[in-house]
């Protein structure tokens, strides 16, 4: 029984620290009809390189619109076509990425949608967070 319990206080906080790092810099800014930006960042265990190819193929593959791309400065800037209450819109997505020594970078993405585009916060947050997951391979 005693180690039961053991096991199961164990599991436990590994499902807090697993919940801890999981994107816990998202942030959410405007409104409704003003027009939201979202933003999320996180420092990932691989190379500014290697995130950067890895966000670039899984944003493409995933169905987004590379719209254009500066690799020195770490910038990538996707466009999703997308259905508004006004129709069809674009919501930009833009992911900077940042070294952090040689074998860590920071990204960050930042996604604006406009004035009366109805979304979720809960969808937001794992949208950006999937970006930022996607540089270590686990989007």
């Amino acid at each position: 029984m005693k180690k039961y319990l053991v096991m199961a206080v164990l599991g436990l906080l590994a499902f807090d620290a697993s919940a801890k790092s999981e994107c816990p810099n998202y942030k959410q800014e405007g409104s409704y009809f003003a027009g939201r930006k979202f933003t999320n960042w996180d420092v990932v265990p691989v190379s500014a390189d290697v995130a950067y190819k890895r966000i670039k193929v899984e944003g493409v593959s995933s169905g987004l619109t590379l719209k254009s791309e500066d690799k020195e400065a770490g910038l990538l800037m996707f466009e999703q076509n997308a259905s508004g209450s006004n129709g069809q819109v674009t919501l930009p997505w833009n992911v900077v990425i940042t070294p952090q020594g040689a074998t860590s970078s920071k990204v960050m993405v930042t996604k604006l949608t406009p004035g009366g585009y109805a979304t979720g916060e809960k969808f937001q947050r794992e949208s950006t967070c999937a970006v930022i997951n996607s540089a270590t391979g686990e989007a």
